[in-house]
């Protein structure tokens, strides 16, 4: 899809609403586009801003947006009605490769792209294996569906007590995978990278930046070290992209583009 098609906008009607949890909900609208496991659409609220927000399925004609809320536009988005109309432009990004045998971490809302990329293996045939960490019970989407999965919850009110990156590394090391992917907090992200490079996996991981055009003009989410625009050579990054990059474990810029530490 060329980037003026990517870049332009569609008004979509609001065709479901579910909720998961206080301030944790799916959003479902008729599919504008096709899309790949990882990319990113930027949702608009007349009037109020716009936002990305990572695809978590496409299916039966309807494309699901997964959110949770946590700041002002998000707090907004989901009190949207079905019958409401907002603006979707996309889809951007580069998305996950599909490859057997992967092992799929989730961090918290980070479960939305896995989702996406977990339907996708299937409907490809590919085996895999999902973990995912949360905070508590009330951060799971869709809990019957992952009835499979191993779970990890920090206050221990669903699976096993503690962090993710416990689980991960008795995953890894019980059977190595061809691939982990991954999604989430960066401070998952990172301790799911030093893992795989211990054990010599190689992955593909999604890390999120401050995005205002979606389509590479803005320079907002370039990344130091090498320049990589989280909106186009991410949000997913290999070993290889992610070894040339230096500003991984920092705050992240604001909207003026500068980093808090600096202000």
């Amino acid at each position: 899809m060329a980037n003026s098609d990517r870049a332009k906008m569609r008004t979509l009607r609001l065709l479901e609403v579910v909720q998961h949890a206080p301030g944790l909900k799916s959003l479902y609208f008729e599919q504008p586009f096709e899309a790949q496991p990882g990319q990113f659409v930027n949702l608009w609220i007349p009037g109020v801003d716009e936002k990305p927000f990572s695809v978590s399925n496409l299916a039966g004609g309807r494309m699901e947006i997964s959110i949770k809320a946590y700041g002002a536009f998000s707090t907004r988005l989901i009190e949207s009605k079905p019958g409401d109309w907002l603006g979707v432009r996309g889809p951007f990004g580069k998305g996950f490769r599909l490859e057997p045998d992967g092992l799929l971490v989730a961090g918290g809302i980070g479960l939305a792209p896995i989702r996406f990329l977990s339907k996708r293996l299937e409907a490809a045939g590919l085996a895999h294996r999902t973990v995912i960490g949360l905070r508590s019970k009330d951060d799971l989407i869709f809990p019957a569906e992952y009835a499979g999965a191993a779970l990890m919850s920090e206050d221990g009110s669903v699976g096993g007590k503690g962090l993710v990156t416990v689980r991960v590394e008795e995953l890894i090391a019980e059977r190595r995978p061809s691939v982990v992917y991954g999604a989430g907090p960066e401070k998952m992200l990172l301790a799911v990278r030093d893992l795989a490079d211990r054990f010599e996996v190689p992955y593909q991981l999604s890390f999120e930046r401050y995005v205002k055009c979606g389509f590479g003009l803005c320079g907002q989410c370039c990344l130091d070290g090498e320049g990589l625009r989280v909106c186009c050579e991410g949000p997913v990054f290999t070993r290889e992209e992610l070894a040339k990059i230096t500003e991984l474990g920092k705050p992240h810029r604001t909207a003026s583009g500068r980093r808090p530490e600096a202000l």
